[in-house]
């Protein structure tokens, strides 16, 4: 069935008049912008056929319900479906998956992406710390359901991969594959050194908790002074600074990053606490989201979004990674020093990937 038939039926699930439905885009998701009769604005979201649990998609929205009541976030709210149900189930011959959609209220505003300024980072900053604090106290319903966000394949999300010698075996192979040997090698070596920090941090609500984890300048909108965030389609359970090195690590390319840099954290420490050890271990969540969004370019190469450039973009991440490893990174320097139980799997595959080729 073609996408304008998918959004006609999964709209007719809705009590909600329609007057014109207009494709907005199409990478991952298909959403569309839905103008009801009466002139209201929403969002239709027909998930990837990936997203094929409808228990995970559910919880998402039941977290968004839950931020649309709190004064001060602005996000998208869900509407129910004529029976209820904040997710609505076709089928569709062209897919083995059910396929999941869910309609939103349009959130108003402007992308600032091409003029930010460290006065919208301030407020992002403030906004991440808020959307932090609701989601550490705030009482998950019963059957809530998402993955952990900081799987080593984001394409593999939700079979709860983490980073286990089998995960990172097949994404150092990947990567050599695809790259050189050597490109293998150095995958295999930020594997070691996230591993490292995750261990230490752990899963302590202090550090950990329900995050966006998507956060980036495509995803938050300005209005009248007032931020606005969509797209949670990616939270899930992850570290507090994961979200904040998202944010940081889409704006690096930027002239002015420092300004931005100091301005997102400090909004963000007018809320919550941040320390210095903690703000040093942003660079590794960082080397982290670059080395997820490499696998996703890599996993998708053949869309047309990325066939002509998905090269380029993989040498730009890898000699990013490279640095990484070459800097020292303050006050973790114990941390590096730990090395996961099935190190010398990893490193035999190192070994593999340098010295005997793809």
């Amino acid at each position: 069935m073609s996408r304008a038939g998918l959004a006609r039926r999964a709209l007719e699930a809705y009590a909600v008049p329609i007057a014109r439905v207009v494709p907005l885009k199409h990478v991952y998701n298909m959403t569309f912008r839905v103008v009801g009769e009466t002139s209201e604005w929403y969002v239709l979201r027909i998930s990837h056929p990936r997203r094929a649990r409808a228990d995970v998609v559910r919880s998402e929205l039941l977290w968004l319900a839950a931020l649309s009541h709190e004064d001060g976030l602005r996000v998208p709210d869900p509407l129910r479906n004529k029976e209820g149900e904040y997710v609505t189930v076709l089928s569709d011959a062209a897919s083995p998956q059910p396929v999941l959609c869910a309609l939103f209220r349009w959130i108003p505003g402007r992308f600032a992406s091409r003029s930010l300024c460290p006065a919208h980072l301030r407020r992002v900053g403030a906004f991440t710390a808020h959307l932090h604090d609701h989601a550490a106290s705030w009482e998950r319903p019963a059957g809530f359901v998402r993955p952990r966000v900081e799987a080593l394949d984001p394409l593999h999300q939700e079979r709860e991969e983490g980073f286990d010698a089998a995960a990172a075996a097949r994404v150092v192979r990947a990567i050599a594959r695809v790259g050189t040997p050597e490109d293998g090698a150095v995958v295999a070596a930020v594997i070691q050194r996230v591993w490292a920090l995750l261990q230490e941090l752990g899963d302590r609500p202090a550090d950990f908790g329900l995050i966006h984890a998507d956060l980036h300048q495509w995803n938050y909108l300005f209005r009248r002074g007032e931020i606005g965030v969509i797209d949670f389609d990616d939270c899930g359970f992850g570290h507090w600074l994961y979200d904040l090195a998202v944010t940081l690590y889409c704006l690096e390319d930027r002239p002015d990053y420092t300004a931005l840099e100091e301005a997102f954290l400090a909004g963000y420490r007018e809320r919550r606490s941040l320390s210095s050890p903690q703000e040093a271990h942003l660079q590794t969540f960082i080397a982290l989201r670059r080395l997820q969004d490499l696998l996703w370019v890599i996993g998708e190469r053949d869309h047309p979004a990325f066939r002509d450039r998905w090269q380029s973009v993989m040498r730009s991440a890898l000699e990013s990674l490279r640095a990484f490893l070459n800097q020292r990174v303050k006050g973790s320097d114990a941390v590096l020093n730990v090395k996961p139980p099935w190190c010398s799997d990893l490193d035999r595959i190192r070994r593999n990937c340098r010295w005997h080729g793809k």
